[in-house]
């Protein structure tokens, strides 16, 4: 089933001619949606292949283990883990709330899964077993054939919990070598302040009967506000680590720590040592070699991108590579895995330029770089597979995601049997833009025309522009498929995806411009990109939309406040109006972001006076000056910016009599996960915009 194929009528020799942004789409919005249910950290086990997967419509927001099934069940997809809610006890999901972000929370074990239940925080582990084909039964879920057990799944069994609580979870998990145990970042509740953070192990061993024996956690590093990505040498004696505390966030600034371990002795860790320690240098990406040296990857203010450095006991610290790209990504979520030892001394990595990312063979003893991919729009989520194969995530201009797997001694890329069923004909195509701004800097950004295969625009009459600003702000919008862009193109519009002066992927110069400048440079970026495309005649500049979600949603009315003469409307979804209340009652990972992009510590009682950056920025203040329509949208659950957030503006609008429309759905977070919730902000937000378009064109 292909995108195209829901085009209305028969096909069309001759286009329509209709006024730009009021066309009849192409696209059946359902489909775009498809995205949500893309695959998630595949990896191998025993020859099969595995991956998570989001349901996102007929069992909104649980996130299963899915495998490649074989010719006993027509090479379709199984499901692992309980689908199936009995009662409150069996409802898994493998997801955490750790960092409120969440990220990979699972590893596998002798022939267990072992991960992280999104309900209550705590561990389960279950069997990973083959069921024959008279043990399975068919389900089609979010339009997809699934395989599962019939009269439901072994539930699994309770391996760790904290206190018999519920916490915020388990995530980053790896195993010793020996396969005695598991070491996880684990984030808990503290009754006297904010959550607190350690690297914890816990001991795997089975009972009499076979079966895994619940453990005790036990605490191995805490006292940073921060951990992440907990990482055993292949010999078992060393564990590494990396930390941070407020206010830095971890592309900012972070320590890369390593031990001695012991993990089953008395005293479990040893010898801690900081092995990167230095002011403006953000590591990630960490892991061991064969030969035990410790590579990472980290900018600095004289490389500038994330390049790969290697450390050992004897050589000290050393630069591997010198790439004009970024080997390394912000820390958003955990488990991000960007490189894998294919050889010797030898990795496989992902390399992200500015048009897109591919995968490169660097030998870590002669810096020597090889490409072993072509340019794909973006990489992700790789792992060592089996048989002299790469595992990774695929992400295309035109198609929905897919599992790929690479040779190591090739450029030959080999698609698995599973791929996701839709993919995109005739998408939108991106043009990257680069233009001016203020302090005689750049800004980046993609550009689309108009698409529609049946309507076209009168010759007189250029489209309206869709400004679409990414979260963050240290996001980043890249070439990969967007269904919204596609869905807007299709309309009618144009649309301008805008990388920001404080976006990632172009250095570390680029990245923390904006610290200190936040609500400024970021805004003067998205003017800067509305006249670039004025001056060359490529939009209707009286009808210029912008959209953006959390701290794209701040750029949102932070821009119509600050360039109302720009503007005719804007969406804002679960953004954020007065920085004060942000920082009141927002979430512990980025409760001291905005001290640092705003360039002003926070004080609640200095925060409120005129002179102070946190009022003076926050577009609560300044709705005077909104000269458009602005509609909201808010998850009633969201940790990250609350729904007082969204209030306070309503109810100023209302005071004011601002024209404005706010919805407000029960039950999601920060970023909206149920497919019915997508499709109705989506149909307002257009009807909202469109309804302008209809008034505009009536009056001219």
């Amino acid at each position: 089933m292909k995108i195209a194929d829901f085009v209305l009528g028969e096909s069309h020799t001759q286009k329509k001619v209709a006024d730009y942004g009021l066309w009849e789409s192409h696209l059946d919005p359902e489909v775009l949606f498809v995205k949500g249910r893309a695959p998630n950290y595949p990896f191998q086990h025993r020859g099969r292949l595995y991956w998570l997967q989001f349901l996102s419509d007929s069992y909104p927001g649980k996130t299963v283990l899915c495998r490649a099934g074989d010719e006993r069940c027509g090479f379709g997809v199984e499901i692992i883990t309980p689908l199936l809610a009995f009662d409150v006890h069996s409802n898994f999901s493998i997801q955490t709330r750790a960092n409120e972000y969440g990220g990979k929370c699972f590893c596998v074990i002798d022939d267990y899964i072992v991960f992280n239940n999104y309900r209550d925080g705590c561990l389960y582990a279950q069997e990973i077993r083959d069921y024959s084909s008279s043990e399975t039964d068919v389900y089609f879920i979010d339009g997809r054939r699934y395989f599962m057990k019939m009269g439901g799944h072994d539930l699994p069994v309770k391996l760790a919990a904290w206190n018999d609580q519920p916490i915020p979870g388990f995530a980053d998990l790896s195993t010793s070598p020996d396969g005695q145990w598991i070491v996880a970042v684990m984030e808990v509740p503290n009754s006297e302040g904010e959550n607190e953070c350690r690297i914890v192990k816990i001991r795997w061993q089975k009972n009499a009967s076979g079966e895994p024996d619940p453990q005790q956690v036990e605490t191995l590093v805490s006292g940073a506000d921060f951990y992440a990505s907990p990482t055993i040498s292949g010999d078992g004696s060393r564990l590494a680590w990396l930390e941070w505390s407020h206010p830095y966030m971890p592309w900012d600034q972070t320590r890369l720590m390593c031990a001695d371990i012991d993990l089953g002795g008395p005293q479990p860790i040893r010898n801690q040592s900081a092995i990167i320690d230095h002011e403006n240098w953000a590591v990630c990406q960490i892991g061991f070699l064969g030969n035990g040296e410790l590579i990472f990857v980290s900018d600095n203010p004289e490389c500038d991108f994330w390049n790969f450095y290697g450390y050992s006991s004897k050589g000290g610290c050393r630069q591997i590579s010198n790439e004009c790209g970024e080997f390394g990504e912000a820390h958003w979520q955990f488990g991000q895995s960007r490189w894998q030892e294919i050889s010797d001394g030898v990795i496989a990595a992902i390399l992200t330029g500015r048009d897109g990312d591919r995968i490169i063979k660097l030998n870590t003893k002669t810096s020597r770089i090889r490409p072993m991919t072509d340019q794909f729009a973006a990489l992700n989520q790789m792992s060592l597979g089996e048989r002299g194969r790469l595992l990774c995530m695929a992400h295309y201009e035109n198609s929905m995601p897919s599992i790929i797997q690479v040779l190591y001694g090739g450029l030959e890329e080999i698609p698995l049997q599973y791929k996701d069923m839709f993919d995109v004909d005739h998408g939108p195509v991106p043009e990257f833009v680069e233009f001016a701004t203020s302090k005689e800097e750049v800004a980046y950004g993609l550009f689309f025309a108009p698409l529609n295969p049946i309507y076209t625009g009168p010759e007189s009459q250029r489209p309206p522009l869709i400004v679409m600003i990414h979260g963050g702000p240290t996001g980043r919008s890249s070439r990969v498929y967007e269904g919204i862009r596609h869905h807007y193109c299709s309309l009618g519009f144009a649309v301008l995806d805008i990388n920001h002066r404080g976006s990632t992927g172009f250095g570390r110069t680029y990245r923390q411009s904006l610290v200190g400048n936040w609500g400024i440079d970021d805004c003067e970026d998205i003017a800067a990109g509305i006249h670039y495309l004025i001056q060359k005649q490529q939009i209707d500049p009286e009808l210029v939309f912008i959209r953006g979600s959390s701290a794209g949603g701040y750029a949102v009315q932070r821009a119509l406040t600050q360039h109302n003469e720009l503007f005719c409307a804007g969406a804002s979804y679960y953004g954020i109006g007065n920085l004060i209340t942000l920082s009141e009652i927002t979430h512990r990972f980025e409760s001291r972001y905005t001290d640092r992009l705003i360039g002003e510590e926070f004080d609640r009682d200095r925060a409120r006076s005129p002179d102070s950056c946190y009022r003076q920025r926050s577009p609560i203040f300044e709705m005077d000056k909104l000269a458009c329509p602005l509609i909201l949208f808010q998850g009633s659950d969201d940790r990250v910016v609350p729904p007082e957030l969204s209030h306070e503006v309503v109810d100023l609008l209302k005071r004011k009599g601002i024209h404005h429309a706010y919805h407000e759905y029960k039950g999601e977070g920060h970023g909206f996960r149920n497919k019915t919730t997508k499709l109705a902000a989506l149909d307002k937000e257009i009807e909202f915009f469109t309804d302008i378009i209809r008034k505009k064109r009536d009056s001219d």
